[in-house]
């Protein structure tokens, strides 16, 4: 829903609030001076109330006008604040030096005031320009349209419309035909779906057993042949980075020897030409074991040039009736419309002309509840006639643009900042939009409420269609996600338009245009090596996503902090930093930091980065001495490193001073050795904790009868534990645990070469909030497991990789409530335990590499199942099973 105005302005002046009340020990001398301009822009936001009554920012050109202007106005004022508290930091940390500076200091003092006494003067003149229109509303406060509600839900992909007899032709296709390596084609235009139908058929259980391999490729319009290539290599082995070097050619040849053997599908979505597919194809072998690979293009020329028979299929559109069928699911779910709104319903359904995207984005502004004023607004003018020649869309992008809240605009527009097609992983974008000051804090409100508040916004963008779920974690949230080339597109016009962002790429390196975030991908030692490079102090964030690892020159390593004073962002990790430049721990505003290195330590200098709340320090050592004292980043919350951090004990409290606790929330991973009570107990709201190394140090019992893990009892809100043993021999560790040395409130628990008896399983039975149980790379070790007489209360996903398991017994009240159950090599297991197949809840069972003995088992699962639920498709369980053959 639109936001009024003067929410929007309210909003601002909080973010500006809360900017000074952050920095209030740095910008004394300025202080007075910056209150008047809050004081200011309250006042002046008590009467756009009045204005706006019934009105939305987007529906009044002056309110908007006005809006826009506070907007610029609160920016330059947070960028003044900036860059005094930068001085100001720097002139304390000079100590006793300072005095000779003094002079100087203070002229910087009263250049500051006097920016901050124009910026007041520009909000006075805003007031006085508008104030006759302003005045108008207040007299005649009924001019305002009614406000559309938010968006309709997103349907699964099982309730598609209209694909049945397409993906049953598709199907045809790639089961028929001769032993050969043949080629199909899907052709349409944009938002036609031919990304749905392919996944349909991607994801038929039939095809799932009839091929022994099948990958899904994403090409894209910004094609890029290694990184494809190594995207595929990444299916068959986890050691990729010994491929980056090698030439296309050659990661060719290596694709073709792991394809040779069997049988595979691949999809090849959104290719743009010809040239791409010619360098694509070469990849693909002919094994005459009936192969195939189907590719999706709006391009005709690419799909007659493709297509084994040159007969591509041409995606249809959507005829009236099945348009009308996917609006009412769109907006109504599994409901059904009410006959008031079905004559209005199918009016904007002729009106999409057949084309689903405009059905989902029309379907975004209406809701189940929406009024039939709404219905019958939006069935006279959905949106502006689609150009179906031009293929362009924006227009209807901008109408779900235009009704998100006034906060979610921002973090739509930036999905874009991130490469085109880049699978994008939800922690990190979260934190980078609270870091960018995207989340408003409310009144009243803790900056722990500020992750909760992000989660409801990126759901947001999903329900109302704007944002594509790659993958959902175990239990049900958003892992990794992206945006639709065509959003993307839109995106990243309307972040320039509004000076948001701006990618720089080679084909322009636009030094006179330096918005608020710079975002610089293939193209960084070009931007680096720069002589000319551009440098602004209004540049907040820097973002660089490439397709692999680029190791920074020596002499290019300061180049972004030296460049960009003021950094909230800086989002370099997949840039290689041999050391991180000194002029790095000068951004005192640092928010998010994610840096990839070859330090074996992170340095005191770190603490100056006072304002840090998400840490990613990727180093290519195996263990990382922290010699900062994080404990004193009052505003760090996540930590993050791929080396086991060996961390610093926090400072003794004296007799008269009592330990304040910090509110970091995530630390993974860091060493045994620092898993002691005195770090416990300076973390008591750790919510996510990872530790890595000899895990031996942790259980070993010490004198007085306590051993390290019996520290893990102090953090009373953890949820996600991860155990990782990198012993040098996997030898099963002394003992397990005690159920009660567990917190009580685990939800997630990974265990990884910790080679415990399984007769220990049944201890995590006890854990009543235990939901998703990962045990990894021979977390348990032995023959024989039962678990029959042990009920997991909670546990909804199991998982069971590398283990030298060959018999299980279980009843089905041992997993009251499981609905996943994966067996990943588990190449000695004779049979799973068929009383899986009298779980009711079990929805997923899926073996990988296993044996036929196991294969057989869970066939028998499967009866089952269809006897519990009826066909097995409509009660939702699925049995996954690779390779086929087995």
């Amino acid at each position: 829903m639109a936001v009024v105005a003067d929410a929007v302005v309210g909003e601002l002046v909080s973010r500006l609030a809360q900017a000074v009340e952050e920095n209030a020990a740095l910008i004394i001398g300025i202080k007075d001076q910056i209150d008047d301009l809050v004081s200011d822009l309250k006042t002046f936001n008590a009467y756009l109330k009045q204005a706006s009554k019934n009105q939305s920012a987007g529906d009044n050109e002056v309110l908007n006008d006005v809006v826009e202007k506070i907007r610029n106005v609160v920016i330059e004022a947070e960028d003044a604040i900036g860059k005094f508290t930068v001085e100001r930091k720097k002139y304390k940390d000079k100590g006793v030096l300072r005095y000779l500076e003094t002079l100087a200091y203070y002229a910087k003092v009263n250049v500051s005031a006097r920016e901050i006494q124009s910026i007041r003067d520009k909000v006075k003149k805003i007031r006085q320009d508008n104030s006759v229109a302003l005045q108008a509303l207040i007299d005649d406060p009924n001019r305002g349209q009614p406000i559309m509600q938010r968006m309709a839900p997103v349907v699964e992909e099982e309730d598609v419309v209209g694909f049945d007899d397409e993906a049953k032709f598709i199907k045809g296709r790639l089961l028929g035909g001769s032993t050969d390596l043949e080629f199909i084609s899907i052709k349409g235009m944009a938002g036609l779906g031919k990304t749905t139908l392919t996944k349909m058929v991607f994801k038929d259980r039939d095809l799932q057993f009839e091929f022994f391999t099948r990958l899904w490729v994403y090409v894209s319009r910004t094609f890029n042949r290694k990184q494809i290539f190594l995207d595929i290599l990444s299916n068959f082995t986890k050691k990729t980075k010994e491929f980056h070097d090698m030439s296309e050619e050659s990661l060719a040849v290596r694709i073709q020897e792991f394809l040779v053997g069997g049988k595979y599908f691949i999809v090849m979505d959104d290719v743009w030409s010809v040239k791409d597919w010619e360098c694509l194809k070469i990849a693909f072998p002919n094994n005459s074991k009936g192969s195939r690979v189907l590719m999706t293009t709006r391009h005709e020329n690419v799909a007659l040039h493709v297509d084994s028979t040159s007969n591509p299929h041409q995606l249809k559109f959507l005829a009236n009736h099945e348009s009308w069928e996917l609006l009412e699911k769109k907006v109504f779910r599994k409901e059904k419309c009410p006959q008031m709104l079905k004559v209005l319903g199918n009016q904007i359904a002729i009106k999409c002309n057949g084309l689903p995207l405009a059905v989902v984005v029309i379907a975004g502004v209406l809701n189940k509840d929406s009024t039939h004023g709404h219905w019958k607004q939006v069935a006279e003018n959905p949106f502006p006639v689609i150009n179906q020649e031009n293929q362009s869309y924006n227009e209807l992008v901008k109408l779900s643009y235009n009704y998100l809240p006034y906060y979610s605009k921002d973090c739509f527009l930036y999905l874009a900042a991130f490469p085109i097609g880049h699978e994008i992983a939800s922690w990190k974008l979260i934190r980078s939009w609270i870091a960018e000051g995207f989340i408003p804090l409310m009144e009243g409100g803790y900056t722990s409420d500020l992750e909760r508040t992000a989660e409801k916004y990126l759901e947001d963008l999903v329900d109302r269609n704007l944002l594509m779920v790659l993958q959902r974690r175990a239990d049900g949230q958003i892992k990794t996600c992206r945006i639709h080339d065509t959003l993307h597109e839109f995106c990243k016009n309307e972040a320039a338009t509004k000076n948001l962002f701006h990618e720089m790429d080679k084909a322009k390196l636009d030094v006179n245009k330096i918005p608020r975030r710079l975002c610089v991908h293939s193209s960084i030692l070009e931007f680096l090596k720069l002589d000319n490079k551009p440098s602004s102090e209004h540049v907040r964030s820097f973002l660089s996503y490439c397709s692999k690892e680029v190791e920074i020159p020596n002499e290019c390593l300061g180049a972004i902090p030296k460049s960009f004073p003021l950094l909230r962002v800086m989002d370099v990790e997949y840039l290689k930093f041999k050391i991180l430049p000194k002029e790095l721990y000068h951004l005192y505003h640092l928010r998010f930091l994610a840096v990839s290195t070859d330090m074996k330590l992170l340095p005191k200098l770190f603490n100056n980065l006072w304002n840090m709340q998400t840490l990613v320090f990727n180093s290519s050592q195996n263990s990382l001495e922290v010699k900062a004292d994080i404990w004193s980043l009052s505003k760090l919350r996540h930590v993050h490193s791929n080396s086991s951090m060996v961390l610093p004990p926090p400072p003794k409290c004296s007799k008269n001073s009592a330990s304040v606790s910090t509110d970091i929330k995530t630390l993974s991973t860091i060493s045994p050795s620092s898993c002691t009570g005195d770090i416990f107990d300076k973390t008591p709201d750790l919510q996510k904790l990872g530790i890595r190394g000899n895990l031996a140090e942790l259980m070993d019992v010490k004198q007085g009868g306590v051993s390290l893990f019996d520290n893990l009892q102090k953090l009373d809100r953890l949820e996600n534990l991860k155990l990782i043993n990198d012993a040098l021999q996997s030898n099963k560790l002394r003992s397990f645990p005690r159920a009660e040395k567990f917190p009580r409130r685990l939800r997630k628990m990974t265990l990884s070469n910790t080679a415990f008896e399984w007769k220990d399983l049944s201890a995590l039975g006890s854990l009543d909030e235990l939901e998703v149980l990962k045990l990894e790379d021979n977390a348990f070790r032995g023959e024989f497991c039962d678990v029959r007489s042990v009920v997991f209360k909670q546990l909804q996903y199991f998982r069971i990789e590398r283990t030298d398991l060959v018999s299980w017994t279980a009843s089905k009240d041992s997993f009251p409530v499981l609905k996943c159950l994966l067996l990943r090599n588990c190449t000695k297991l004779d049979s799973v335990p068929v009383e899986f197949g009298e779980i009711e809840s079990l929805k997923l069972l899926e073996l990988y590499c296993t044996n036929k003995g196991a294969v057989n088992s869970a066939k028998k699962i499967q009866e089952l199942k269809r006897g519990v639920n009826g066909d097995t498709k409509k009660g939702g369980f699925q049995l996954s099973v690779y390779p086929p053959e087995q």
